[in-house]
């Protein structure tokens, strides 16, 4: 892969910068930030979908695939040691399921978030003792 260097931020529209020149340009209003009630895009949850049913729809080629980092991974070909990514799931706020008793988050944790440490917890799980039946 090319080394695409530091990634670009987004800024959303309500915390935009507004340069404005007197008598240039016209100052104009910023919209307002989303609230929690306002409707999100379902597009990337869609695509997300859709690769995890096409990956259960090939399970032998998944495996196939498996097999191979696992031999490339054998033959330090790769730096990756894990097949998951490294650190939180992708969306989590918590970084993992059984959290200490007692500590309050930072973040307000949502059900979901709850949901997706328990997956990852049950991904490094099947990991760590494999099927050898």
């Amino acid at each position: 892969k090319p080394d695409r260097g530091p990634r670009s931020r987004t800024v959303p529209a309500h915390a935009a910068p507004r340069i404005m020149l007197p008598g240039i340009i016209e100052p104009y209003r910023l919209p307002s930030p989303p609230s929690p009630g306002d409707p999100v895009s379902a597009v990337r949850l869609n695509q997300r979908l859709a690769a995890l049913a096409a990956a259960l729809d090939d399970l032998p080629g998944q495996a196939r695939r498996f097999a191979r980092w696992k031999a490339r991974r054998d033959a330090r070909l790769t730096r990756r040691v894990s097949p998951l990514r490294p650190g939180q799931p992708p969306g989590g706020r918590l970084s993992r399921f059984d959290a200490p008793e007692g500590k309050r988050p930072f973040r307000k944790i949502r059900e979901v978030d709850e949901i997706l440490a328990h997956a990852h917890a049950l991904a490094l799980a099947a990991l760590e003792s494999p099927d050898t039946s």
